[in-house]
């Protein structure tokens, strides 16, 4: 019988492929009229870069083993070698990241695994420039549309931009708004995980439609987050014609109710003995599919947040599971003869993000840096100078943080851009030169999209 020779041939391919990386580290050399280049057995997939790591690879390699087992050595560099990085391709800013191991966005990218059967939730927090679902809108209909997902998900019970914001119609009457940026006498109640917290009057009600210019007409699973401390009831009517109530659980802790009627083209809502109620907000979404919840807060520096009750936020997590939290801040600190260097502005929002981590655990968190943003100077309209200085201070928070930061500012197109986007025929941008429009809405939201999509397809692979 002849003996099998496989295990002799794959050591004598090892021990070849070692000795020609080995050859690689000699330098160039000479002997008479004949001339050795160097050997680079990688040098098809290599940059320059990349050589160089692979040859100090080799060196420490066998220095720390000694060199008692090449053939381990010379493996473990070559399977290093062969990784080649993902560089960001042109047209896409890519997301930063600054946590050890590189893994910031890694549990959002986990959680899209499982799209397909549950909802996966994103947290949008900001300020103005993201409040109407100017940005938010076409942010959640893109990536709806790849991952799927069927509405708004959380809404307000009152909101001042109710008239403009197209993803979903929303009216009310008789109720009482408290926020983070608020200045108030008396004692306010409990903040929820937007920020606002709202209590009915007598005369309470609140109606929503499907959005103006939404492909989907119809709502799917409606949820009510609440408060109650008495004997309290909702009554609900769906597509003007049919009435119904139910009770509210009496609890000091954050309660949910489902509406169970499905594929209804409005609801209205009106709460009995409203002084026992506190509402923090209302859910569409389907069984599946991916979610956007816009929290903007017009003011908002994004310090705020810390004044909000963590026990109160893990039960909103508790019941929303969110998996990425997308912060972006920084305009109502920066003015056109601002100086400051946000000292005290980045200390306060590492401290901010310290607390987002404890509270949602498992919540991937990327930090969105300043827009581009002009003013008069000097009779002149132009970037304002502490934008940039903003911007670095937010990626040095997000270094702090050891989070993911993407620079909008950057991805905008840099100085002037705003300027740019106001002139455009049509107009991007407001001429506050400060806010989009929807159309500029839309290109951003494009950008920050396959920023995230990059990443992902990054990490997948």
């Amino acid at each position: 019988m002849v003996k099998n020779q496989l295990t002799q041939s794959l050591w004598l391919l090892l021990l070849i492929i070692g000795c020609l990386l080995l050859s690689s580290l000699l330098p160039p050399f000479s002997m008479g009229s004949l001339s050795i280049r160097r050997i680079n057995l990688l040098a098809d997939i290599q940059s320059e870069t990349e050589i160089n790591l692979v040859k100090t690879s080799v060196l420490d390699t066998l220095q720390r083993d000694s060199i008692h087992d090449t053939t381990t050595a010379v493996i473990n560099v070559a399977e290093k070698a062969i990784k080649k990085p993902y560089p960001c391709p042109p047209g896409i800013t890519c997301l930063e990241d600054f946590s050890p191991n590189k893994t910031a966005t890694r549990n959002f990218f986990q959680a899209l695994r499982k799209v397909k059967k549950e909802p996966v939730r994103i947290a949008f927090y900001g300020d103005s420039f993201i409040e109407g679902d100017v940005l938010c809108g076409s942010f959640r209909d893109t990536l709806q549309v790849i991952y799927g997902g069927r509405g708004v998900g959380f809404v307000p019970l009152a909101s001042d931009v109710t008239q403009y914001r197209v993803s979903i119609q929303h009216t009310y009457s008789s109720w009482k708004t408290y926020s983070l940026v608020g200045k108030y006498k008396d004692e306010i109640p409990p903040l929820g995980i937007s920020g606002y917290a709202y209590l009915p009057l007598k005369e309470n009600e609140v109606i929503y439609k499907p959005g103006r210019k939404q492909t989907i007409k119809r709502f799917d699973n409606i949820r009510v987050f609440y408060q109650n401390s008495g004997l309290a009831s909702m009554n609900y009517v769906i597509n003007d014609t049919s009435a119904f109530s139910l009770p509210l659980t009496a609890s000091d802790n954050l309660q949910v109710i489902t509406i169970p009627e499905h594929s209804s083209k409005s609801v209205k809502l009106h709460f009995t003995n409203p002084d026992s109620v506190i509402l923090y907000g209302v859910s569409f979404e389907a069984s599946q599919g991916l979610y956007v919840d816009n929290f903007a807060m017009r003011g908002n520096s994004g310090m705020n947040l810390q004044a909000l009750s963590t026990n109160l936020l893990k039960q909103f997590n508790h019941y929303q599971d969110y998996s990425l939290i997308l912060l972006q801040y920084g305009l109502n600190l920066v003015t056109e003869t601002d100086s400051m260097e946000y000292n005290a502005y980045k200390s306060k929002m590492v401290t901010v993000i310290k607390q987002l981590k404890e509270i949602f655990p498992k919540s991937s968190i990327v930090l969105i840096g300043i827009s581009d943003r002009a003013a008069n100077i000097n009779g002149k309209i132009q970037t304002i100078p502490a934008i940039l200085r903003m911007r670095d201070s937010q990626r040095e928070i997000a270094r702090k943080s050891q989070i993911a930061f993407w620079d909008l500012y950057t991805a905008m197109g840099g100085e002037n851009t705003m300027i740019k986007y106001v002139a455009a025929q049509p107009p991007l941008a407001s001429k506050d030169y400060t806010h989009l429009n929807f159309r500029g809405g839309q290109i951003i939201a494009k950008k920050l999209a396959d920023a995230l999509l990059y990443e992902r397809h990054r990490y997948e692979n």
